[in-house]
């Protein structure tokens, strides 16, 4: 690689990061504790920096992140469970895991209600909420990541909506799904 490719590749690539960290190391730190939040979206960029050939531009980089963040947090939760394994085996007991305040205000006490019925969910549905209504990321854009229809990902809220507002025990009358943008086919 010459060196003003090298120089460009890493101009954009800080442009990147700094656009998209906050939202990964957000995304990361929803679905682990503070410090794994940290490393893992240290390991989304460092994957983003070695497949950046890969990496889209524009309102799509994000979801792609995203993707890849879904991939290194399995792969840290796998290792972890590798790890207990062994820990177990060799009789030890596993450390507690002190959360420091961010996890803690994402998982305020209103909340717990809400992620106690998100965890009845199956993990693809929770997932799809997920990004939906916390990462922020549209319908469409959900559906291509996951290489699913949209009318799939449309059909998981619903039923994924249903089933919370059953175990949380709101009425039917009461429940709505996230409005549909009308750039995405929803009513204006």
């Amino acid at each position: 690689m010459n060196t003003s490719i090298d120089h460009q590749h890493k101009i954009q690539f800080e442009r990147i990061y700094a656009e998209h960290a906050q939202a990964v190391h957000a995304y990361c730190l929803r679905r682990t504790s503070r410090e794994d939040a940290k490393d893992a979206t240290a390991d989304v960029f460092a994957v983003a920096w070695r497949r950046f050939a890969d990496l889209p531009n524009g309102d799509e980089a994000l979801p792609w992140l995203y993707g890849v963040a879904k991939n290194v947090l399995r792969d840290r939760s796998r290792s972890q469970r590798r790890r207990d394994r062994l820990t177990v085996k060799i009789g030890a007991q596993p450390a507690d895991v002190v959360e420091g305040p961010e996890p803690q205000v994402v998982r305020s006490t209103e909340h717990e209600r809400v992620l106690a019925a998100m965890a009845k969910l199956p993990d693809k549905d929770q997932e799809v909420i997920r990004l939906v209504e916390w990462e922020g990321l549209s319908r469409q854009q959900v559906a291509d990541m996951m290489f699913v229809s949209r009318a799939a990902i449309d059909k998981r809220i619903a039923r994924a909506h249903r089933k919370m507002a059953r175990t949380l025990g709101v009425h039917r009358s009461d429940v709505r799904t996230t409005p549909v943008p009308a750039e995405e086919g929803g009513e204006a």
